[in-house]
């Protein structure tokens, strides 16, 4: 008698498969990712800690809270990230590493998860005044609005997911983080 495989990822490496495949791996091409991004980000100014407003979930992420990203130049050159957050009373922690693709405009990042998996990371939006920001993937399936304190004005926040879907991102697969 055969038994039907369990639907559900049980195996580490199946969990790690699946977001893979959720972040759209291979990433496409450099070039049409700088046709997307902001024309210039102050590294600087973006370090820091930002708090998770909305994202598209991934098997990893999905069902969490209080979900912040923090960036922090380090003496190689290199982003260290912190991405901290909630799911179902657990803490979670991953820490990959960013290294900056596009130095002309510091927009195109790569993102390193586990040390071999890299990923495209695009900042689409930023807030004049660093307050507010949106990133994605060149497939522009994927996509996290992120701000600087835990609530973002409702009125900015609509008006920015407007602007992203006109623009083609996956605004409606969006959800909202709870931020305690």
């Amino acid at each position: 008698m055969k038994f039907a495989r369990n639907i559900f990822p049980t195996q580490p490496l199946e969990i790690l498969l699946r977001t893979l495949n959720d972040l759209g791996f291979p990433f496409m091409d450099s070039q049409r990712a700088e046709t997307q991004t902001v024309r210039n980000v102050d590294l600087e100014r973006f370090m820091g800690t930002w708090f998770v407003q909305s994202h598209t979930p991934l098997l990893i992420d999905d069902h969490s809270s209080n979900q912040t990203e923090t960036y922090a130049l380090n003496a190689s050159g290199a982003i260290d990230v912190t991405y901290h957050f909630q799911r179902f009373g657990r803490e979670f922690t991953l820490e990959p590493e960013g290294k900056v693709i596009n130095k002309k405009t510091n927009a195109h990042w790569s993102m390193r998860f586990f040390k071999i998996f890299p990923g495209d990371y695009l900042i689409v939006r930023l807030a004049d005044d660093y307050s507010y920001t949106a990133v994605s993937v060149p497939s522009k399936k994927l996509l996290w609005i992120m701000s600087r304190e835990k609530s973002m004005d409702p009125k900015i926040y609509q008006d920015l997911c407007t602007n992203l879907k006109k623009d083609g991102y996956a605004v409606d697969s969006m959800r909202l983080v709870p931020q305690s």
